[in-house]
């Protein structure tokens, strides 16, 4: 061992007492193999102490007490305070080159729990948002729209329900989404143009129809939430706005709170507008056979284009007409 080498010439008088009823006796003390070896004045061996047992008892002004067993039944003291110094370097050497199981167990157990601090940080949220949003039934998806959606209008009032002007939304809705599952609404929602939440709702601002001459911008506007909510599943968008917390809440009892509810609908109404990919919304465009400009300008939406679109009407003047009167009592 590298320490006992450097050590190995050092040599010190001691006070050795090899038991409890023994006299103390002057001892030659110096550094052996893995040992400490003490010798009388003639240099003959009297005992060896093994370094990685010697314990260190007390200090005093006499000098430092060593023993090898744990009663100190037998001891040594030594004054040379180099002596000193070299047995707790030695010491302290053995102590670092032995091997250290609880270490390794308490680094693996720190790790588990960085391991799992991190799973939960991580994972976990969007994991539980994920599972809540793919066991939820469709019918359960639509309450929750209509209850956000109640929300919504505490904010705007009542979305729009003129009779004529309804079923020309619904002729609207055919036409445009294609999709049986998507309910549109119009609302006077001040300078937000559109929203749409889970269970299939989107709201669009009766101005889309009050400031144009023909639906192209409405239709654009009902797509591209559309687009937005199959990219980013807006179930799943509820789930993790909600938290941790109500979700299990939710997976338990098969309710969210209330408060949860209007959070998530004001988050809706005066958040960030909805950005679906230009691939995604160019692709319904043409699914629909209606051409993007008109719809591009008023959104500043870039990357669609008319090409390869052979536009069809999307609502006769009469329908237009009563659609545009939708808020009229």
């Amino acid at each position: 061992m590298t320490a006992i080498k450097e050590f190995d010439r050092l040599e010190a008088l001691g006070l050795w007492k090899e038991g409890p009823d023994a006299q103390r006796r002057e001892v030659v003390v110096s550094f052996g193999d893995a040992t400490l070896v003490l010798s009388d004045i003639h240099n003959r061996p009297l005992t060896h102490w093994s370094l990685a047992a010697i314990q260190r008892v007390e200090s005093s002004k006499s000098g430092t007490l060593f023993s090898v067993d744990a009663e100190a039944l037998e001891t040594l003291e030594i004054e040379d305070p180099l002596m000193v110094s070299a047995i707790g370097k030695v010491r302290m050497a053995i102590e670092m080159s032995r091997p250290h199981p609880g270490r390794l167990r308490w680094l693996i157990g720190l790790l588990v729990v960085l391991a799992f601090g991190a799973f939960c940080f991580f994972w976990l949220p969007g994991g539980i948002a994920r599972y809540a949003a793919n066991i939820l039934p469709e019918a359960k998806a639509v309450q929750i729209g209509d209850e956000l959606l109640s929300y919504i209008e505490k904010n705007t009032g009542a979305t729009c329900s003129n009779p004529a002007g309804q079923r020309a939304l619904r002729r609207f809705e055919d036409r445009v989404l294609q999709d049986p599952s998507q309910r549109v609404h119009i609302a006077k929602m001040g300078s937000r143009p559109s929203v749409h939440l889970p269970g299939g709702n989107i709201v669009l601002n009766h101005t889309l129809l009050s400031q144009q001459d023909s639906p192209e911008v409405l239709a654009g506007f009902s797509l591209m939430e559309y687009a937005a909510a199959m990219q980013n599943a807006s179930v799943i968008e509820l789930f993790t706005s909600i938290g941790i917390g109500e979700t299990l809440n939710f997976l338990g009892n098969g309710t969210i709170s209330s408060p949860a509810l209007e959070r998530f609908a004001d988050q809706r109404l005066f958040g960030a507008l909805s950005r679906p990919k230009s691939e995604k919304l160019q692709g319904l465009f043409q699914q629909a056979n209606i051409w993007p400009d008109a719809f591009a300008a008023q959104a500043n939406f870039a990357g669609l284009s008319s090409e390869g679109i052979t536009p069809q009407q999307i609502l006769t003047d009469s329908d237009w007409v009563a659609l545009v009167e939708i808020c009229s009592s």
